[in-house]
């Protein structure tokens, strides 16, 4: 065993779950998971015609559908507890962490409407540089980069050990900041917890790390742009519990409270201006601050947007979308009069590394 890491998980699962019972249940599950749960007989033409086998056919599917979930989730707590597995999406690390097994692959095994490539950026640039409007990327670095940790036997392949630090200069190089969030995240981290263990997304002390190396580009920014500054002030809401996205990947059932990964005890921040932003009927709304990208910033939970607000001392209209990559909400945003109508002076455009392609 040196040098094996240790199948987390496995002493707990073999005291938890009797092996005999445990036998029976899986081959039970087994046969009902292979077994078409609505084999009938061939019908006649008779029973076609008048309904009779197709609402058999139905009544038969259901009565095995409600049998074949426990077994799904027997088959799932055999591969967790033996295997360290999941489902395939999700990587099983130590101590309860779970990784998203996109991070693991390159951004060319995408969908095609996830990706960013440098020739879009250099798009976007210009579009806003046309418009008075300067760019700011906010690159997001991996969850498996920041807490390598706890990945156990898996480890990022080598052809994407430097893919952060590449990405970022090749999006340097264009004339674009982008500020070093790996650095800050892996500072921050000694203070709690940055990514949430059971979710792809970070926390709000993850999400406000970036805030803050964001802020010094966008305070200079406003500064040459001479925009409208306002106080904010961030503070922690009540603590909760919260069942990441990684564990759908681990439909454990009945099973998962006692041998699956806990749920995160998530720590959400809310944010509130300092002083009253209220206009006129006829007043223009003027908002420097444009945030656009992916479910990193759209996700109230973890307040990116109220961060950078306090941060950058700023408003900030948060136009994101989840579940669309980075490169659709942009492209609704430049198609769209929001940026005129708000007198923008910055866009943050957050992508997450595993969106952009390398040359």
């Amino acid at each position: 065993m040196n040098g094996q890491p240790r199948t987390p998980g496995r002493k707990s699962f073999l005291k938890k779950v009797p092996g005999l019972a445990f036998t029976l249940v899986l081959a039970a599950g087994v046969g009902l998971a292979v077994r078409n749960p609505a084999g009938l007989s061939s019908p006649g033409p008779a029973k076609l015609l008048n309904g009779e086998w197709s609402g058999a056919y139905a009544r038969r599917f259901e009565k095995h559908l409600a049998i074949r979930e426990p077994a799904v989730a027997a088959w799932a707590l055999l591969r967790y507890g033996l295997f360290a597995e999941g489902n395939r999406g999700v990587l099983v690390g130590t101590e309860g962490w779970l990784f998203s097994a996109e991070e693991f692959q390159g951004a060319r095994e995408r969908e095609a409407s996830l990706r960013v490539d440098l020739a879009a950026v250099r798009e976007v640039r210009e579009e806003l540089a046309g418009r008075g409007v300067r760019l700011l990327i906010a690159l997001v670095p991996a969850k498996a980069r920041v807490y390598p940790e706890h990945l156990g036997r898996y480890m990022l392949p080598e052809e994407l050990s430097e893919r952060y630090r590449r990405q970022r200069d090749l999006l340097s190089g264009l004339g674009i900041p982008v500020p070093d969030l790996l650095a800050a995240l892996l500072e921050a981290k000694g203070r709690g917890p940055v990514f949430l263990r059971t979710d792809t997304h970070w926390t709000a002390l993850g999400a406000g790390a970036a805030a803050e190396a964001l802020s010094g580009a966008v305070e200079g920014f406003l500064r040459e742009a001479g925009s409208p500054r306002v106080g904010f002030q961030s503070a922690d809401g009540p603590r909760r519990e919260y069942r990441g996205d990684l564990l759908n990947f681990l439909p454990l059932g009945r099973f998962a409270s006692r041998v699956g990964p806990k749920p995160d005890s998530l720590l959400p921040r809310v944010t509130a201006a300092a002083q009253s932003l209220e206009a006129g009927l006829f007043d223009a709304v003027a908002i420097p601050v444009v945030l656009v990208g992916t479910s990193y910033s759209a996700g109230e939970l973890w307040n990116l947007e109220g961060a950078l607000k306090t941060a950058a001392g700023a408003d900030v209209l948060n136009v994101s979308k989840q579940g669309q990559g980075a490169l659709a909400p942009m492209r609704e945003l430049l198609a769209s009069p929001v940026l005129e109508e708000v007198q923008a002076d910055v866009v943050v455009w957050e992508i997450p590394e595993r969106y952009f392609v390398l040359p």
